[in-house]
């Protein structure tokens, strides 16, 4: 193979800061191989991957040091729509990079700007919609769509141009496992195709360990190459399969739950059993919530309580309904049929009231902040809770983001926004917490933050309802899984029982150890 894009000691500090967010990065790509970038939330994946087409330094500023090349171009000095040809990047928040009103003529916009004859445009359209399984979104408004179509969409917009080097950021995060694996699907089949460069950011690595040529761990600005298996056992969060191959102390880590399935043959291996509460009062109950957009209908005849000390999952294919629930729990949509009641009693009409009970943190974090610095949100939040005099310091340390207090939230990570989101919203500690993806974005050790979090709250009375697709990180905080499915309910299971061996969305370790669903629960 020959080398697709090149970095040579490349360093980078963003403007006003004094900590690189690149620390002398040598890397090469080349054509037609698929690399993984890895590691902890702010440890520079992102902007590792903007070098690669220009943004860094073009769009952000700073200071850029090193040399980069990218199909024999510097990506810093060329115009950013020459390099958008060449080195194709799709964000982790799809919203951001949407410009048209419907899907079809989102993948037509950038095809239109490049000059594409109208005859390929339809030729790649019609190749790309059901590559990525969006055939059926092709007439949809884009303001319609769940944030997992959206960002297939996004993803179909940047194929289409045809680039040379693929840059991905978090592009599975708000997915679910079809739609992940339709992603990931089409990825293989394009690379197969062709010599196209993939380089791609995650953290939910399940599905990419196996299927990567190699693995690039970022911390702190540093960049080290290693091959898969190496990073199995280097990463600090890896794959649950991966995790309890060193738990028992597999050598060679298994990748893959074939792989464990074969390595752990004649192994005796057992489940300890984890202790449950019995729930206590309801705290909420949606009777019969039917709720549509124009001809759209996105829930229909849903019926679910939820009582002190339950934490349930919420989950179910993208565009099945999960949002728009929450939505009309928290009052933002009003339904076409249905109750909700609040602790016994009808829930109250104003969305501030609602929300004084039972807190929403929307999926996307950038649509619950707005000021200027992480400290003022969270003081915001209190004084309009009435709230002021318990002091922000305080809220700062409960939630752990007092390092980022005079920080713009625009200017940190998506995993660092997430939590930001999450202690803003929830700021007025209340009874139920309603979150739209919260580990968006998320690495390892803020998952753990979250579900320690969520275990406290159930605890001490509360309640929470979380919308999402990562089960493994479900199975370690879920009393109850609640599958929605074109907006009705397809099943409401224990967790265990949802996510166990015989249930119907096995978590990686119940597949290998019948009774157990997390690591924790393996006995050697």
């Amino acid at each position: 193979m020959t080398a697709l894009a090149r970095l040579t000691g490349v360093g980078y500090r963003y403007p006003g800061s004094e900590v690189p967010a690149l620390d002398a990065v040598s890397l090469e790509i080349e054509a037609g191989s698929y690399t993984l970038l890895a590691g902890p939330s702010a440890g520079g994946k992102s902007t590792l991957l903007r070098v690669f087409n220009g943004l860094v330094p073009q769009f952000h500023g700073g200071r850029l040091a090193g040399q980069a090349v990218v199909a024999g171009l510097d990506p810093a000095r060329m115009p950013s729509r020459v390099m958008a040809s060449v080195a194709g990047m799709v964000f982790q928040e799809p919203e951001s990079q949407a410009v048209t009103e419907t899907v079809e003529e989102e993948l037509a916009f950038g095809m239109e700007q490049q000059g594409i004859a109208a005859g390929e445009m339809r030729r790649r359209i019609e190749a790309l919609l059901p590559a990525l399984g969006i055939d059926h979104l092709r007439y949809r408004r884009l303001l319609t769509l769940s944030g997992g179509e959206r960002q297939r969409v996004a993803i179909a917009s940047v194929l289409a141009l045809e680039p040379r080097i693929l840059l991905l950021d978090e592009p599975t995060s708000q997915l679910d496992p079809a739609g992940a694996e339709a992603v990931l699907g089409a990825l293989d089949t394009l690379r197969a195709g062709g010599d196209l460069g993939i380089v791609l950011a995650e953290h939910r690595l399940e599905r990419l360990l196996a299927r990567v040529d190699g693995v690039v761990a970022v911390d702190c600005g540093v960049a080290t190459a290693m091959s898969p298996r190496e990073a199995a056992a280097a990463l600090a969060a890896v794959p649950p399969v991966c995790e309890l191959g060193r738990r028992v102390g597999l050598e060679p880590l298994p990748l893959t739950v074939d792989e464990a399935r074969g390595a752990l043959a004649g192994m005796r291996l057992s489940s300890r059993t984890m202790e449950t509460r019995a729930p206590g009062d309801e705290l909420v109950r949606a009777s019969g919530l039917t709720a549509a957009y124009g001809e759209h209908v996105a829930l229909r005849e849903v019926w679910l309580s939820l009582h002190e000390g339950e934490v349930v999952a919420l989950v179910g294919p993208n565009g099945s309904g999960k949002s728009t629930l929450f939505r009309a729990l928290a009052g933002l949509t009003r339904p076409v049929s249905g109750e909700v009641r609040f602790a016994g009693k009808p829930a109250p009409g104003p969305v501030r009231e609602r929300t004084a009970f039972a807190g929403l943190v929307p999926q996307d974090p950038a649509l619950a902040l707005y000021q200027e610095s992480v400290r003022d949100e969270l003081r915001d939040t209190l004084r309009h809770r009435g709230m002021a005099r318990g002091g922000v310091e305080p809220a700062l340390d409960h939630w752990g983001i007092e390092h980022l207090a005079g920080r713009n939230p625009r200017d940190i990570s998506v995993g660092q926004q997430q939590r930001v989101a999450i202690a803003a919203m929830l700021a007025h500690d209340p009874r139920v917490w309603l979150l739209d993806e919260p580990t968006r974005g998320a690495d390892g050790a803020a998952k753990a933050w979250l579900a320690g979090r969520l275990r406290e709250h159930a605890a001490s009375g509360g309640a929470a309802i979380i919308a999402t697709h990562d089960l493994e990180s479900a199975a370690r905080y879920a009393t109850r899984v609640v599958a929605l499915d074109r907006g009705t309910v397809r099943f409401d299971l224990p967790t265990r029982d949802a996510l166990g061996h015989n249930g119907p969305l096995p978590t990686q370790v119940a597949r290998l150890v019948p009774g157990a669903v997390t690591v924790e629960e393996v006995v050697a």
